[in-house]
């Protein structure tokens, strides 16, 4: 890792090699410098956000479409603060507050130098993917907004959900899921929006987010109870795309976020390694495809996309009061405490058990 020319330092959750959560470390990395000051801002990070992508990278799962450039690699990629530098005359200005989704190299080819994650006292963000921060929320709940609101208004977008139509949405009490019931319910005007959660406590804040109906998933088998009366439209955020075909109406869509990808997908985040084509199958040979082609529905894989457009619709619509953030809870990043402190966010948030997002404070 190079350092900063004058030797600035700042503090980090990272890992150095790919393995379990234990291989997460508080350590000194050296302030963002090289990277270009015209298209990028530093934000100084008041609280960040972890999502189960975070796992999937940390383990190794995603090297061999998103590797990691090099280690020390800081991690998450919510982040929430105010504008440290920012080009003079450029779109924001120093001590603006803003929130973002940091997506690095985006698929560009080329490598920004100080691009990681936002677990930091400070970030480098291009400014394409920031927008300012809603007055109403804190920080810790627009940090945790922008991986789960871009991936359910782009979901929600790709399976042309319109007024009145029905949704099925899997896994309703989870970061993605309680954004899409809300989104679904108060922006895009569903008439039906069924979910699946755990009784108690998930299933009632399923209900208060907007769903009409919440099957507990543990005792009821959705394909089933909906065999006939079926769905215009499925989010599948569990992996269960072959089920939802059972219950998708003739000329449905069926969107996953879930599972393994299509080839398709791979090569239109920019992701080419050659070895890919060996463990990825494209669209027409999936089985969810061909079981989806068979009830006259279509499916498809999606992965998020940049997009300032999105996430400046999400912060109006938050400003507005028409959809929430939704918290599990706020741990403190000084405090290394398994409870309290960082690692207790990343052991609630890996284990899965979470109702919405698990945020990390930096500042008061």
């Amino acid at each position: 890792m190079d350092k900063h020319p004058d030797g600035k330092t700042m503090n980090s959750i990272a890992f150095s090699k790919y393995g379990k959560p234990e291989q997460l470390n508080k350590i000194s990395v050296s302030y963002p410098h090289g990277f270009d000051t015209k298209s990028n801002v530093v934000i100084k990070v008041h609280a960040s956000a972890i999502n189960p992508v975070d796992k999937a990278l940390l383990n190794g799962d995603l090297k061999m479409v998103r590797p990691v450039a090099e280690f020390p690699h800081v991690i998450s990629y919510d982040v929430s603060g105010v504008i440290a530098e920012a080009d003079e005359g450029g779109v924001f200005d120093v001590g603006q507050p803003v929130f973002a989704r940091l997506f690095g190299n985006a698929g560009d080819g080329k490598k920004t130098p100080w691009y990681r994650g936002a677990m930091a006292e400070y970030c480098v963000a291009d400014v394409s993917n920031v927008v300012v921060k809603p007055s109403n929320l804190s920080f810790e709940e627009a940090a945790s907004i922008p991986l789960v609101g871009m991936t359910a208004v782009q979901v929600l977008n790709a399976a042309k959900l319109k007024e009145g139509d029905s949704i099925f949405i899997s896994g309703g009490a989870g970061g993605v899921g309680t954004m899409a019931i809300q989104l679904a319910k108060h922006v895009f005007k569903a008439g039906l929006v069924v979910t699946t959660a755990s009784a108690g406590e998930k299933a009632d804040l399923c209900k208060d987010l907007g769903a009409d109906v919440v099957l507990d998933y543990k005792t009821t088998n959705f394909e089933e109870v909906y065999a006939e009366d079926k769905f215009d439209v499925c989010f599948d955020t569990t992996n269960e795309s072959l089920g939802m075909t059972n219950v998708i109406k003739q000329g449905g869509r069926i969107v996953s976020i879930a599972g393994m990808p299509t080839l398709e997908e791979i090569r239109r985040i920019g992701g080419t390694a050659w070895i890919l084509k060996l463990f990825l199958k494209r669209k027409e040979k999936r089985k969810e495809y061909k079981a989806a082609k068979r009830h006259s529905a279509d499916w498809n894989y999606l992965f998020l996309s940049p997009s300032q457009e999105d996430l400046a619709m999400l912060a109006n619509q938050l400003e507005s009061g028409t959809i929430k953030p939704v918290l599990d809870g706020v741990w403190d990043f000084h405090s290394d405490d398994k409870t309290t402190g960082w690692k207790g966010a990343f052991n609630r948030s890996f284990s899965g058990r979470a109702k919405g997002k698990c945020v990390v404070k930096f500042e008061e």
